[in-house]
């Protein structure tokens, strides 16, 4: 089955509820539930809404009769297949690296409201604990929580809580996804 999100956030994830890791977060735009529709076989990973939900959800066998009517809608199909995969490459690629101020900074980042406010008031709030959020972009929590204080200290977050940020200079944000001597 593949799902589609309109809105809401979800928890990818594996293991049981004592030793979990989360794998990834996805949020509106998102597709997931490649690996059961080609193969056939149950997904490898657990789903948890961490927020309301709208979804697309499509059972194997109508997107397979989806095919047969539109044989584009398959093209589209491989083209997020080969976004998804340059996506595993990059998070090889950031997880051998050694600088996690840029990894925390695009995690971030990209939490950021879509289309909102670069200027002013604008909040970002972790969709999950903070030690989720550091498991899902391949780093310790302790360096995590490290980086978001190298943030804060730079003028370029305020901590408002425990998920809660204001973030002071997006840009700076932006940038420091790129280049940690930035902040």
């Amino acid at each position: 089955m593949l799902v589609s999100i309109d809105s809401g956030r979800v928890k990818i994830f594996r293991g049981d509820g004592s030793s979990e890791v989360t794998l990834y977060l996805f949020g509106p735009g998102d597709t997931f539930g490649f690996m059961p529709f080609l193969d056939g076989r149950p997904y490898p990973a657990g789903a948890q809404a961490l927020t309301a939900v709208d979804a697309l959800v499509m059972p194997r066998a109508e997107l397979l009769g989806a095919f047969e009517r539109d044989p584009h809608i398959a093209l589209t199909l491989v083209e997020l297949l080969a976004t998804r995969l340059r996506e595993a490459f990059q998070r090889i690629e950031r997880s051998s690296n050694p600088e996690v101020l840029p990894r925390v900074a695009s995690a971030l980042a990209a939490l950021l409201p879509e289309g909102g406010p670069t200027k002013g008031l604008v909040l970002v709030e972790l969709p999950v604990r903070a030690h989720e959020l550091a498991s899902a972009i391949d780093v310790v929590p302790e360096s995590f929580s490290r980086a978001v204080t190298s943030l804060v200290k730079s003028g370029v977050l305020h901590r408002l809580g425990p998920r809660r940020f204001q973030v002071l200079d997006v840009a700076r944000l932006r940038s420091a996804a790129h280049d940690p001597l930035t902040c």
